[in-house]
């Protein structure tokens, strides 16, 4: 997504202006009862996370039963339009958001223009322990500072899912394999010209097999979708049997109604690396929080133990090790090495890849889709 440079240019001013204005009275979470006590009076926190039922039940239902008197005002609108809108508001001096859950498109533009406060003095030092985190508790920060955005989402991202039913085994002995041109018009996308999975696939592609490859791949007769689940029931019926960046949880609703069984990752051994990805599991605590007292208690239920047993109900998996996977297969394994595809550091190198997909795929790009229910899903980040 671009902004126009007259919003991003207004963002850097209110970044300047808030660099120079009074800092944010600090939250004592050292003083946890008088933290809950605040919080309670402030009565509310507003927050901006993944859209869909399935996000909402966590992010805002499980909260919401485990502190009744703190109300979640969740937004679920995609980065794409809530950013702008964000960026715009405070622009014109109104805060009102408390924390944001989201994946890296808010490190790119809302890290610039000075929207997040550091999360560290928010946390309470059980959450911080380096024992309940994959790589201990730092490994989780997306930024360079290691300071204002949080990953406590660590799922394998299989970049390559096969439905085993229609394609032989014996098909696939390498990854060149899929450039052969007998599964030309048999692959699935998520679009790799946006930001997604698809894009994220990408990069694990070009970290493992160069631009060459993941330039042939695109141009592999595929075809190119936003909609996961049209995706998903089109790889377990069998009219496109390869899907690059599917949706897990969108596979797991076929899967729940006896359904693509056999359609399952490309196995470990086909790349060198493979991407751990929070998807839209990390969370930063906004500067000039209405509702401090309020954020404190949600991010830290968020990165507790009980937040987590709730988050992994998405399915995703999550960093903490005392919180079980709720599906072996999007748990890290100790023989594989990994890499974190929303790190700061990636930035360009997607941006790079989405163009590279622009330039080399002929299909339309997709139509922009109304917002939907909040009961539907939508795609990853």
């Amino acid at each position: 997504m671009s902004l126009p440079k007259s919003l991003l240019f207004g963002a850097f001013a209110v970044a300047a202006l808030t660099a120079s204005a009074a800092a944010q009275a600090p939250v004592d979470v050292s003083d946890w009862q008088g933290v809950l006590a605040k919080a309670k009076q402030e009565g509310v926190v507003v927050v901006h996370g993944a859209p869909g039922r399935r996000y909402a039940d966590v992010l805002q239902g499980a909260f919401q039963k485990k502190y009744p008197d703190i109300r979640v005002e969740l937004d679920g609108a995609r980065n794409r339009t809530a950013i702008p809108r964000l960026l715009r508001e405070r622009q014109a001096g109104i805060f009102n958001q408390d924390v944001w859950t989201s994946g890296s498109s808010a490190i790119r533009l809302m890290k610039p223009a000075g929207a997040f406060q550091p999360i560290q003095p928010f946390l309470r030092k059980d959450n911080m322990e380096d024992k309940h985190w994959i790589g201990g508790f730092a490994a989780g920060f997306t930024d360079h500072e290691k300071t204002f955005f949080y990953s406590f989402d660590g799922t394998v991202q299989h970049p390559i899912h096969i439905n085993w039913d229609v394609i032989k085994k014996d098909q696939i002995k390498t990854i060149q394999d899929l450039l052969k041109p007998e599964f030309a018009g048999k692959i699935v996308w998520d679009d790799p010209r946006v930001g997604g999975s698809g894009n994220g696939a990408s990069l694990t592609f070009l970290e493992n097999f160069g631009e060459d490859f993941v330039r042939r791949f695109y141009s592999q007769k595929g075809v190119f979708t936003t909609n996961r689940r049209q995706a998903a029931e089109w790889v377990v019926r069998g009219r496109y049997p390869i899907a690059i960046g599917l949706d897990d949880s969108q596979l797991e609703i076929f899967v729940k109604e006896g359904l693509g069984k056999n359609v399952l990752p490309l196995d470990d051994s086909f790349y060198k690396v493979q991407q751990l990805s929070p998807g839209f599991g990390s969370v930063g605590v906004m500067d000039k929080a209405p509702h401090p007292h309020a954020a404190a208690v949600y991010v830290n239920w968020l990165l507790s133990r009980e937040g987590q047993q709730a988050w992994v109900r998405v399915p995703r998996n999550s960093r903490r090790t005392d919180v079980k996977s709720p599906d072996p297969t999007l748990s890290p394994k100790p023989t594989v090495t990994y890499f974190n595809g929303h790190n700061e550091k990636y930035i360009e190198v997607r941006q790079r890849l989405q163009e590279l997909a622009r330039q080399v795929i002929a299909a339309p790009m997709p139509k922009k889709r109304k917002r939907r229910s909040k009961g539907s899903s939508s795609k990853s980040e």
